[in-house]
């Protein structure tokens, strides 16, 4: 018999969010739970208990997830042989999660986004902006959108929402850098040309811009 994989033990799709993960884990530990057996069912039961916490508990990390992800062999399913894929796939999951309000779905999902390809900008930036945003960490934030630069450094709007946010966080030389790329790739953008107004002022007074 084929071993089973940690997602056909939970009954969950490759590319299934955290939320998703566990929600199908609480169903199956109220289902499978060893307590609710006796005898020699209750023995199959600690069994079958035991490789569905092992699952959930790679799945819920993302690092382990990944490697994961990339032990599995076949050519089945896309999540398990092209993260990059895979990665794409979850950010524009996020992107519509976002849009229904569901930023904790969003979050992970963008989370499982970067470790899956840490190469994707657009990853780096939605999760940059979503942690400096509705996770409380801006340090963390500033740190994906930097990446996020190195990898997509002729990206307007990357570059503004960067400026932006390193702005917010005092980072001025950073923040007037990337307003001024911005800058040089939309010189007839108004939009860019106030806000690199703005960033230079606030930079030599050392106020926050609040464009």
């Amino acid at each position: 018999m084929e071993r089973r994989t940690y997602y056909e033990i939970l009954g969950v799709a490759p590319d299934a969010s955290v939320a998703e993960i566990r929600a199908a884990f609480r169903q199956l530990a109220r289902e499978r739970h060893p307590d609710r057996f006796s005898g020699s069912a209750r023995r199959e039961a600690e069994l079958e208990f035991q490789a569905i916490s092992e699952a959930y508990n790679v799945l819920v990390d993302p690092q382990a997830r990944v490697r994961y992800d990339q032990s599995l062999s076949g050519t089945t399913a896309t999540a398990r042989s092209n993260p990059r894929e895979l990665a794409k796939a979850m950010v524009a999951r996020a992107i519509v999660a976002m849009k229904n309000g569901e930023t904790q779905q969003a979050g992970e999902l963008l989370a499982q986004a970067v470790a899956h390809d840490p190469e994707n900008a657009k990853a780096r930036h939605l999760y940059g902006l979503f942690l400096a945003q509705h996770g409380g960490r801006l340090e963390e934030g500033l740190r994906q959108l930097d990446q996020a630069v190195k990898l997509d450094s002729m990206n307007v709007k990357l570059l503004m929402d960067a400026s932006r946010l390193f702005a917010k966080a005092r980072m001025f030389a950073r923040a007037t850098r990337f307003a001024r790329m911005a800058a040089e790739l939309a010189p007839d953008d108004p939009t860019v040309e106030s806000w690199l107004l703005q960033v230079e002022e606030g930079a030599r007074r050392g106020d926050v811009p609040r464009g």
